[in-house]
């Protein structure tokens, strides 16, 4: 169930952010993984890396969600 559960959040992760920003992201983490750093400092590594790229995908959706309610009101 766990397993099944973790895919299902991955799925969603990579609809909502990409699946080559999802990657990305794994990437990171991979990295962090093998630097001899506590856990809290991994996170906070892989956060200020992957902060430019959430930035950017934020940006895209929110483009997105304007592109989308203005076609909506045109096609009224």
């Amino acid at each position: 169930m766990k397993t099944f559960l973790l895919a299902a959040l991955q799925t969603i992760l990579r609809s909502l952010i990409g699946a080559l920003n999802y990657e990305r992201i794994k990437l990171l983490v991979m990295d962090a993984e093998r630097e001899p750093l506590t856990g809290s400092e991994k996170r906070a590594l892989v956060t200020q890396e992957a902060r430019s790229l959430g930035l950017a995908v934020g940006t895209a959706l929110l483009n997105l969600a304007i592109e989308t309610a203005v076609n909506s009101l045109r096609s009224k």
